[in-house]
């Protein structure tokens, strides 16, 4: 750092690609997360905690640091994107071509016409939801 207050660093190219050597680079713009400084172009901050910039996607999950390209997240739980339609139900992940989320329940998608009744599974186009009960 110099006197100024400005990190200072040093570049070298290579390849026509720039590379960086601690300290800190200055030049492409210096962030705070909760109180640790950290490169925006290296790092993120995900809810005061900074986590590697890592993956075709970075982002985050409450503190946690994922690469959404091949996770979600469901409720601040970090799940696995798999199927066709990757969905949540509560903190689990699932696929919602096949299955659907009843009440925080993963029923299997079935019939003309999949609903919920509370937690149950149904196909309405032939059944009804009684008072929370398939009728």
């Amino acid at each position: 750092m110099n006197g100024k207050g400005i990190w200072m660093s040093q570049v070298i190219l290579l390849c026509g690609l720039y590379s960086w050597i601690t300290p800190a680079v200055s030049f492409l713009g210096e962030s705070v997360c909760g109180k640790t400084r950290y490169q925006p172009i290296l790092n993120m901050c995900c809810g005061g905690v900074v986590q590697s910039r890592s993956g075709l996607w970075p982002s985050c999950c409450q503190t946690k640091g994922y690469d959404a390209a091949f996770k979600m997240c469901c409720s601040d739980s970090i799940q696995y994107r798999s199927g066709i339609l990757p969905s949540c139900c509560e903190t689990v992940g699932y696929d919602a071509t096949f299955y659907m989320c009843c009440s925080g329940m993963i029923q299997s998608r079935s019939g003309l016409q999949p609903s919920c009744c509370g937690t149950i599974g149904y196909d309405a186009a032939i059944r009804k939801c009684c008072n929370g009960h398939v009728c």
